[in-house]
Formats: C-alpha cells, sequence, structure tokens
C-alpha cells in the first residue's frame, strides 16, 4: 500500500464488494482497483463495462487480461494500471481451467 500511495492517492477504500469496486471504477468514482482471486465470472461483464466507458483491465504482471488467471489491474487510464502493475508482486493463483 506504501508504494501505492506514490500515486499520490487521495484515499485508499476497501469496501469489500469487487463487483461494486469495479462500478465505481466505470463510473469514475475510483481511478484503480486489483485484486487476486477474483474469477473468471466476476471479471467477464466488469472488464466489458470497464472498457466501454475508457477504462483499462489488465493483469497484475502489466500484460493482456487472462480471464482465467484470477487477478486483474482495472484503472481508469492505462498509465495508472501500468504504476499499479510495476508496484505490487503478482501472486501466482490457480487458474479457473485448470482441473
Amino acid at each position: 500500500i506504501e508504494r501505492l500511495l506514490k500515486a499520490q492517492a487521495h484515499g485508499v477504500r476497501v469496501i469489500g464488494s469487487s463487483t461494486l469496486a469495479l462500478c465505481h471504477l466505470a463510473s469514475g468514482a475510483a481511478d484503480a482497483y486489483y485484486q487476486f482471486g477474483l474469477h473468471c465470472w466476476d471479471l467477464a461483464a466488469a472488464t466489458v463495462i470497464i472498457r466501454e466507458a475508457g477504462g483499462t483491465v489488465i493483469d497484475t504482471s502489466g500484460g493482456p487480461l487472462d480471464l482465467m488467471s484470477c487477478r486483474v489491474i482495472a484503472a481508469g487510464t492505462r498509465e495508472m494500471a501500468m504504476f499499479i502493475a510495476q508496484e505490487i508482486q503478482t501472486i501466482p493463483y490457480r487458474r479457473d481451467d485448470e482441473n
């Protein structure tokens, strides 16, 4: 969190609902969101909505989003998403398409 505050954030919030957090991002009420452990059904519709609103959705490694990876960074701008990707440590997570 300390490294992310370098982005000169006005605040950091954990609201307890990934769906609500992603909707806040799409509406412009939040600037960025990252999470490990979200499943493809948590991300699919939100990804479309965020991208249609002009936002960026990527993998926590900084690469393209892989819906099956269970990890995501969503942000209002690509620059913000890449900043977060550089500051956090990616956690290997079990993929949704693994048995």
